[in-house]
């Protein structure tokens, strides 16, 4: 029964709830279980919570906030961010739980955004408190959630009445911070509502908008106060009694809104005005700010301009903002100017501005001007010499009159650059396409300057002056051009003022008169040119009037030459003649276009060699053979000269070799820090200036490695004489070749020259790359040449020097052609100097004259390893190639660095990093390539990477195909900052003691002077050791060099006896038995016999000279004897001992004469012989046999 009423009850409560949930306005279900979450992102925060059985554990409670990101129905984004009460000691448990390997992000990204999945989450060990705060913020973050699919209506209402609220509300009225505060809260309420994710995130940014809000602190409002105001040209000039100045009106919109108005403002967005001055200025009642326009700290306004086709944003800032704003704008300044223009309101409660106040102006004793009544800019310029250089804004000037009147100047239409001045008064009336405003300048005509004001950003400046400004009038005045051995030229002056005392000058000519319309001159010593006729007002009053004519020939005294592409000397004409003509050239036409050959916008065409300049416009894209028609127009001369040019096969380009420095090289290879020359004082972890960017390598060490810099760099030595010695290649390991072909020795910083001259190294130089392969015009391949060491075509490539596995290489062939690999283009910049593209990485060719592009080893092949982090070079990241990298190593050029970070499909660089020689790649003769990384200003890594993560290294060498290696580095590879400092040297001393210990005498003098060689830089480095990582290098180095040490051949004995038999027969001859002939000839078999027992070289040679000397005894000739005989001759021959071969081998019979009898005296006294030289040869003879150590 009681079963029955309970189901009866729970059938009600469901019916109830049912009918509860039906009258609710919103239909949310929260996700639970298996449910899933819609997309959205939800965020909850839980506070990580010590037990008692975290007694022993040292870390303090804190919050974490967890946001789940749900898409497409998964966890796209998990993020955990510490919040109050964290610390650092609490780093390895928050990331034990959130990013490691057990990770709540690590397990649960990817996965069904649901209930369930985060319950499946097991705490991780060792961080168990904050993986269940971790999971219980999840858990409450996605409770909050609707279910995928479910209609969700959300209550806006509250906070859209909050923003309504907060909009309504003045910044002025409130301090700076809370209205920041509640700035932030209010944008964050606005992404909110239009989101509107869920319920809970909307009800969340309406309380924090509605706090912040509550939060705001009423301003303070200053009695009195400073400000930054913009203020119009008129009001700000009022003080100063100069009436009119109106706002400037521009048709050049850009330069309004451009740097160029530094110190002005305008209103207009649209560029077409110049409203003021922006100044500092005393507000004594700062409640009449009220009324206008505040700018603050968070002010910003962008500004795009468009000039001479470049398009230039700028940001304005803070105060700066005043720049584009309305008139009476203001910036309150926190501190009082030294100098300012005080406001009062008046009756109708407008401001008005007094004298410039807190500051006294300054007299300019040594400035002077530049008066002028012919200019573009106006009807006067005047142009301001000596304004202090600390002036960086000019805000106005006044120009003031002995007659009392002041004159106020605005920016552009009246001042430009600072110092340059003009006005108009009424004849020149546009400028630039601006009509200028001449009203308020007119009364200046006839008066006298004697006083300039600046008033600028260093305070105020007074420049007394005398100048009269005369009067301008309608008048013109023209002459035509003549020819100049007419002596006349006609001349049209109308509109000259009735009291106007005419004068008339031509400068260059004597006898100048205008008499009817027509000027004549003194014909003698008259040349061709162009001349100016100014008239001038005797008494001063009014202004010149000028006007330009040439006095011209009809002969022509050049034409061209279209072989040399060249204007040369025509008939009866010098080369003078060509130089003076070509320095007369107004324009040049081709084609039909006209190019002006001086001025702004000139486009050389003809150069002043009379030259045709085929990099020139017109001719930069023709093909070879094009044939363009050119019109020459000069000064003086009647008649323009006409010619055809025909492009020629010689304008094409030229391929070659060209000695690059570091950061040219690198300028257009998309590397960080591309192009740039700058050093730094930082050193290295080694102790080295190497973490400047793309500047020169110095080395101030004598050490072994010096010669390594030859292999593919320009390497200079400089010495204490002064001297640059710049090296090609060395042929051994104390002698270099020089690349003007003399040669120096060099032993540990000292260095001798052929002549026997001696110095001091002071420093090594590892400039650039010296083999890099370029393109350039053939037209500008002298210029190239004159700045720049190039190799040509055919030319002799070298470098390095050979040891073990680093082989140097000389009478290699240049031949760079449009193929070759890694070709750059050069390019001949206006100012006469050149830039390089990047390189063409995809070439066939090597650069080398039969010589195939060679393909470089495999990653495997080559020996990658990616070094533990040291440091001991300086770098931070190291790869070594151990395996087949001699070749390679010999001509590598550059390692350009690939950062890809955690992107393990190598798709998306987060960086790319050049290198340099020495300072970051470097080669040992036995222990590899070794490839380093250093933290400089040309590697930076990316903000928030550590250098883990992928990367790949490009490799660029002489001859080579380019090739790629990619690998992944982990923490242990990365160097890091280390607080310990102690170094241990014991495994250094103990290397060197054994060095020292070894006998010279027993090794070969190549090893044992490559031995000494890293002995003496182990001890450089044991006096002063720099890290731990540079003498553990050291001693890796000495022990190498120890292992590779080479034992001299020990010694194998010479038997010598039959050898010093026979010489001894030999010497008991007596000449006068023999004839001349044969005598001579066994002379010349006892000489190489003696000579061979003295240098007891090997058994072989002494054998040899035995059956030489015994085939010469046998052939001496008896005089009177036609021949030598066996029999009855006085000859002997020796028999070599039993035994022994003349190549020291076993054999079983004897060579020479039959064997002697026993007790032959003679011959007992040959086996005493015999045994006394075998115990000589003993103690004197050896061959050497090698032997390693």
């Amino acid at each position: 029964m009681k079963n029955k009423e309970m189901k009866v009850k729970a059938m009600s409560m469901a019916v109830a709830m049912s009918m509860v949930v039906g009258l609710c306005p919103s239909t949310i279900f929260a996700a639970t279980g298996s449910q899933t979450a819609k997309d959205g992102t939800y965020t909850k925060t839980a506070h990580v919570t010590r037990t008692e059985d975290d007694s022993d554990d040292e870390w303090e409670e804190y919050d974490v906030e967890v946001s789940l990101k749900v898409e497409d129905g998964k966890f796209s984004e998990i993020t955990v961010t510490p919040k109050e009460g964290y610390d650092e000691g609490n780093a390895k448990y928050l990331n034990k739980a959130y990013s490691k390997s057990k990770g709540f992000k690590t397990k649960l990204e990817g996965q069904a955004a649901t209930e369930d999945t985060i319950n499946s989450w097991d705490t991780v060990s060792g961080a168990t408190r904050t993986s269940d705060a971790i999971k219980k913020a999840a858990l409450e973050a996605i409770q909050s959630a609707p279910v995928a699919g479910e209609t969700v209506t959300i209550d806006t209402a509250k906070l859209e009445s909050a923003i309504a609220a907060a909009e309504k509300l003045t910044e002025s009225d409130y301090t700076a911070d809370s209205w920041s505060a509640m700035q932030t809260k209010l944008n964050a309420a606005k992404a909110a509502l239009k989101a509107k994710e869920s319920q809970s995130a909307v009800d969340t940014a309406a309380d924090e908008l509605n706090t912040a809000v509550k939060a705001l602190k009423k301003a303070e409002v200053a009695k009195e106060t400073y400000v930054l105001m913009n203020i119009p040209y008129s009001e700000f000039y009022a003080a100063d009694q100069v009436a009119g100045a109106d706002s400037v009106s521009s048709a050049t919109k850009a330069k309004t809104r451009s740097t160029l108005a530094a110190g002005s403002y305008h209103v207009n967005s649209d560029g077409t005005d110049i409203t003021g001055i922006t100044y500092p200025v005393k507000i004594s009642d700062a409640s009449v700010l009220k009324n206008y326009t505040q700018i603050t700290d968070d002010s910003k306004l962008s500004i795009t301009v468009n000039m001479k086709g470049k398009e230039t944003t700028t940001e304005y800032n803070g105060k700066d903002a005043l720049f584009e704003s309305a008139s009476y704008s203001y910036y309150i300044l926190s501190e009082t100017p030294s100098y300012y223009k005080e406001a009062t309101v008046n009756a109708d409660g407008s401001l008005s501005f007094s004298e410039v106040k807190g500051a006294t102006a300054q007299k300019l004793s040594d400035a002077s001007i530049d008066f002028t009544t012919d200019t573009k800019y106006g009807d006067y310029e005047l142009d301001v010499n000596g304004l202090p250089k600390t002036v960086n804004t000019v805000y106005g000037v006044v120009i003031s009159t002995k007659e009392g009147d002041n004159y106020g100047l605005r920016h552009l239409e009246n001042i430009w650059k600072k110092t340059k001045l003009a006005w108009s008064t009424g004849f020149v009336t546009t400028s630039h396409g601006n009509t200028l405003n001449s009203k308020d300048y007119e009364k200046m005509m006839g008066q006298t300057i004697n006083k300039i004001t600046y008033y600028t950003d260093n305070g105020i400046y007074e420049i007394d002056a005398d100048q009269y400004v005369p009067v301008k009038f309608n008048g013109t005045i023209a002459a035509e051009n003549a020819d100049v051995e007419s002596g006349k030229v006609n001349v049209t002056v109308e509109g000259l003022p009735g009291d106007y005392q005419a004068e008339y000058t031509v400068e260059g000519l004597e006898d100048v008169q205008v008499k009817d319309g027509v000027l004549t001159y003194k014909t003698k010593g008259a040349e061709i040119g162009k001349y100016t006729l100014k008239v001038s007002d005797k008494s001063g009053k009014y202004a010149d009037l000028t006007t330009d004519f040439e006095l011209t020939t009809e002969a022509v005294p050049v034409v061209f030459n279209n072989e040399s592409a060249a204007l040369v000397a025509a008939e009866g004409y010098a080369a003078e003649d060509v130089t003076s003509y070509v320095k007369k050239i107004k324009s040049v036409t081709v084609d039909g276009t006209e190019y002006a050959a001086t001025g702004k916008r000139a486009v050389k065409i003809i150069k002043e060699d009379g030259t045709i300049d085929t990099t020139a416009a017109p001719f930069k894209d023709a093909e070879n053979g094009h044939g363009f028609k050119i019109s020459v127009k000069a000064t003086g001369y009647a008649k323009d000269y006409e010619f055809t040019y025909t492009l020629s096969q010689e304008s094409e380009y030229t391929y070659a070799y060209v000695g690059l420095s570091w950061a040219e090289y690198w300028a257009a290879e998309n590397v960080q820090a591309a192009g740039n020359t700058s050093s730094s004082d930082a050193k290295d972890s080694k102790g080295e200036s190497d973490k400047g960017a793309f500047d020169t390598v110095t080395r101030a060490t004598v050490n072994h490695g010096l010669h390594r810099g030859s292999f593919q760099c320009n390497a200079v030595i400089k010495a204490e004489n002064g001297k640059e010695y710049a090296v090609e290649y060395w042929t051994d390991g104390t002698t270099a070749v020089l690349t003007d072909g003399s040669k120096i020795t060099f032993n540990r910083g000292e260095i001798t020259e052929e002549s026997g001259a001696t110095t001091k190294m002071t420093e090594y130089d590892v400039l650039g790359l010296k083999y890099v392969p370029v393109k350039v015009k053939t037209s500008d391949l002298d210029a190239l040449k004159a700045s720049y060491r190039v190799i040509e075509n055919g030319s002799e490539l070298a470098g390095g020097y050979s040891e073990k596995n680093l082989v140097s290489y000389t009478g290699l062939v240049a031949n760079v052609t449009e193929n070759t690999n890694g070709l750059k283009t050069a390019t001949k910049n206006e100012d006469g100097s050149f830039s390089f593209s990047a390189r063409v990485n995809h070439g066939s060719e090597s650069g080398i004259k039969d010589q195939a592009l060679k393909t470089a080893p495999t990653a495997e092949e080559a020996g990658l390893k990616v070094k533990e982090a040291s440091g001991s070079y300086g770098e931070f990241l190291r790869v070594d190639l151990t395996g087949n990298y001699g070749d390679l190593g010999s001509n590598l050029q550059t390692v350009t660095w690939t950062y890809y970070g955690d992107d393990s499909t190598y798709t998306n660089a987060k960086a790319t990093y050049g290198t340099k020689f020495a300072a970051d790649n470097w080669m040992h003769k036995a222990m590899g390539i070794q490839l380093g990384l250093t933290d400089s200003l040309r590697c930076k890594l990316p903000e928030g990477t550590d250098g883990t993560g992928y990367w790949t290294i490009t490799l660029t060498a002489l001859g080579y195909n380019d090739v790629t290696y990619k690998f992944q580095a982990t923490e242990e590879n990365i160097v890091k900052a280390s607080e310990d400092k102690t170094i241990t040297t014991t495994n250094l001393e103990a290397a060197i003691a054994k060095a020292e210990a070894l006998k010279e005498a027993e090794y070969t003098a190549e090893s044992w002077a490559s031995m000494q060689m890293e002995l003496q830089e182990a001890k450089d480095e044991l006096k002063n050791p720099k890290t731990q990582a540079t003498v553990d290098e050291a001693v890796s180095h000495l022990n190498a060099a120890i292992e590779a040490l080479v034992k001299i051949e020990e010694p194998a004995a010479v038997d010598t006896s039959s050898l010093e038999k026979v010489i001894s027969d030999a010497a008991a001859l007596k000449e006068a038995d023999y004839t001349v002939d044969s005598w001579k000839a066994l002379q010349s078999a006892l000489t190489d016999a003696k000579s061979a027992l003295n240098a007891k070289e090997s058994q072989e040679k002494v054998d040899k000279a035995t059956d030489a000397l015994n085939a010469a005894i046998k052939a001496l000739v008896k005089n009177g004897n036609q021949a030598g005989s066996q029999n009855g001759s006085a000859t002997p021959t020796v028999t070599k001992k039993a035994g022994t071969t003349t190549n020291g081998s076993a054999s079983k019979g004897t060579s020479g004469s039959k064997a002697a009898k026993t007790g032959d005296p003679a011959n007992v006294l040959g086996l005493l012989g015999l045994a006394f030289s075998s115990l000589g040869a003993g103690v004197g003879g050896f061959a050497w046999k090698r032997k390693r150590k």
